[in-house]
């Protein structure tokens, strides 16, 4: 008797697997990748049997694998479950169900553990919107509760946010800061982007769909079915879309009725137990320099602030905050100005190694072609943020490639890398370096010529290149569109000259502004 119960689990999870590898075999594999990502974070590396327990109804006897339970056991559970979305129960919903009970039961502990910390943020922010709260369940299908999840896509985020999409609401990406990321700011911009596909179909299911395909290919549904509810474009639906309602379904499930199954929440205390605030940035400051000053681990500040990707938050830039523990936060505002000065050579040596480069006289740039072989999983964002470019640029460096839907493992990317040398010295460079050489031998006296006798290093000058002193000052007036390496093309002088008279660092002397007076010389 036992013997056959297992051999009808078993029959019935070959069955689940094989229909899995059709419409829902990628959001299954975004799932695990984005699962995956996330167990790489500082804390959830310290918990050793996340990565380890499994649940087995052979070894776990409090286990109830899905594939026992009758069908209208499941249906009457989501009748149960409080939602203005409609959470309709078929084949489909239950295998996805199965998938999250049966194969990845030990993965929901963990996004249950998790959802301690994610959905009290999630559900202020939808409620103050004015959508339903339970859309909190999209997350978990999203990017497994991962800030700092990439779909193959490009997608980033808690809630997957493509690009173009987030900037249109108001997410900032830059090289340096990913609002995508953050866990707030991203809520909101997705709770406003549900809120306005409801508004275009005035039906949940739809938006869903729409969320995760575009309205554009909800519309072709629509047209090409005659239908205008979910199941009914089913079928018209791109292939992973045909998926996605029913996974979020089966998520509000388990994260629902978990316990009827034998799945226990895991205990994820630190650092999403921390009571923390937030607080505004006034200066550019490193990850590094505040953990150094206020003795905070450097890994619980990325934690809490996955938004940074270089680990620096450009504070003179722009409006950026900063989440960090209750206790730190009046340290933290009392000494703003001693930590942004830690140690800042060592944590903005870049910058500083650029002033040292172009202090020592004229530069030129150029570009040097190397060749990226593409690994598995790699997107265009993960290999964009490894050689510090832009993804636009990447893909205009790549055209066959960009137009492409995917990326291959094996393929080749060629990425341009953008190299500083020193120019080779011109003719009037060498005159200089001479009259230079001419005014230190004249100014080296022999031991019984008269100080007072001694040249000016003006009339050496003079007498050597036959030419007039230079003027000892010239100003400039900004122009609309210039730069200082063009002002500096433009009088014969070097951008670290006009930088030093006009006692400027690389980041202000890019920030130029017209009618802006500047030193030459």
């Amino acid at each position: 008797m036992r013997l056959g119960f297992f051999t009808l689990i078993f029959s019935l999870f070959v069955c689940f697997s094989l229909s899995a590898q059709d419409d829902d075999y990628g959001v299954f594999v975004e799932f695990e990748r984005n699962y995956d990502s996330l167990l790489q974070g500082y804390y959830m590396k310290q918990v050793a049997k996340l990565r380890t327990r499994k649940y087995d109804y052979k070894q776990d006897y409090s286990f109830v694998s899905a594939a026992s339970v009758p069908d209208s056991v499941f249906a009457r559970r989501l009748k149960t479950i409080p939602s203005v979305i409609p959470l309709t129960y078929n084949d489909k919903v239950r295998a996805h169900i199965t998938y999250y009970v049966d194969r990845i039961g030990d993965r929901v502990s963990v996004m249950l553990g998790l959802s301690r910390y994610y959905f009290p943020i999630f559900e202020n922010i939808l409620d103050r919107v004015g959508v339903p709260s339970e859309l909190k369940y999209l997350v978990v299908i999203e990017s497994a509760l991962n800030p700092r999840a990439v779909s193959r896509v490009g997608a980033t985020g808690l809630w997957q946010f493509m690009y173009a999409t987030g900037r249109m609401y108001d997410l900032r990406v830059n090289s340096v800061v990913d609002d995508r990321r953050d866990p707030m700011k991203s809520t909101v911009a997705a709770a406003k982007y549900l809120k306005d596909l409801y508004g275009i179909y005035n039906d949940w299911t739809l938006a869903l769909a729409a969320y995760n395909c575009g309205p554009g290919n909800v519309n072709k549904a629509i047209r090409r079915s005659g239908k205008d509810d979910f199941w009914g474009i089913y079928d018209f639906l791109p292939r992973e879309t045909r998926s996605y309602v029913p996974a979020y379904i089966a998520a509000a499930y388990v994260m629902n009725y978990h316990n009827e199954h034998g799945i226990r929440e895991e205990k994820i205390s630190y650092p999403y137990s921390l009571i923390t605030d937030t607080i505004m940035v006034r200066k550019d400051v490193h990850f590094g320099q505040i953990s150094s000053v206020l003795n905070i681990p450097f890994e619980q500040l990325r934690d809490l602030n996955p938004q940074y990707k270089m680990d620096m938050i450009p504070g003179e830039q722009g409006n950026y905050s900063l989440k960090m523990p209750l206790r730190y936060i009046n340290d933290y505002i009392s000494l703003e100005d001693s930590i942004s000065n830690y140690d800042r050579a060592k944590y903005f040596e870049d910058e500083r190694g650029d002033e040292e480069l172009l202090a020592g006289g004229d530069v030129e740039y150029r570009y040097r072609t190397v060749y990226h072989k593409i690994r598995r999983n790699e997107t265009w964002s993960s290999i964009a943020r490894k050689y510090g470019v832009n993804v636009s640029d990447l893909k205009k460096w790549n055209p066959k490639a960009s137009r492409k839907r995917y990326l291959y493992a094996g393929q080749l990317l060629a990425v341009k890398q953008k190299e500083a040398y020193k120019k080779q010295a011109t003719a009037s460079a060498l005159q200089e370096d001479k009259t230079e050489v001419a005014v230190e031998k004249s100014l080296l006296s022999s031991d019984n010529q008269a100080i007072d006798n001694q040249p000016t290093a003006q009339e050496v000058i003079k007498k050597t290149s036959g030419q007039k002193p230079k003027q000892t000052a010239v100003k400039h007036k900004v122009r609309k569109g210039e730069t200082v390496g063009k002002i500096a093309k433009r009088y014969g002088v070097s951008e670290a000259q006009i930088r030093r008279l006009n006692n400027m660092t690389l980041k202000s002397s890019s920030r130029i502004k017209a009618g802006q007076v500047l030193r030459i010389k």
